[in-house]
């Protein structure tokens, strides 16, 4: 069952939601100081799901020249597992496009089978590992990577 959400670019004004999505579901996460200074760079975007005006996930993404990172992605419990997170990666992935960004890169948790499960069921694939890149808990990280332009 897919989940009505609308997928929007998140402002300033959206990181205290956002960063209560983070603390909640991402160990060691960002900051809202974190948040707030990294969406001041040109080269950053985060999008928000909304749903009933309620910010039940985001993706924060940011790019150099044709190569751009995905750099967390996260939805609220009650939604998950309901085509939230793909909606917005579809989002990040189509922005990106328009800015000339032909691969995304990505690193997530060895041990979060679920979430490198997700990635490459949506085209991305592994190419690297980077030992204990992750504390809190100490964790390597797996580095995937994706073809988001056809020639490139």
């Amino acid at each position: 069952m897919r989940q009505r959400a609308d997928i929007l670019i998140a402002g300033q004004e959206d990181i205290p939601e956002i960063v209560k999505i983070e603390e909640k579901y991402i160990p060691d996460g960002w900051s809202e100081k974190g948040f707030s200074d990294w969406l001041k760079n040109k080269n950053t975007v985060i999008f928000k799901a909304v749903e009933d005006g309620e910010i039940i996930g985001f993706v924060n993404g940011s790019w150099v020249l044709d190569e751009a990172e995905l750099l967390n992605i996260a939805v609220v419990e009650k939604s998950r597992r309901k085509g939230v997170a793909a909606m917005l990666l579809e989002a990040l992935e189509k922005f990106l496009r328009e800015e000339n960004a032909g691969k995304i890169f990505l690193e997530v948790r060895e041990q979060n089978h679920v979430a490198i499960s997700f990635y490459e069921k949506n085209g991305f694939e592994k190419n690297g590992l980077r030992k204990n890149y992750y504390s809190n808990p100490r964790d390597n990280g797996v580095l995937m990577m994706k073809k988001i332009k056809t020639g490139e």
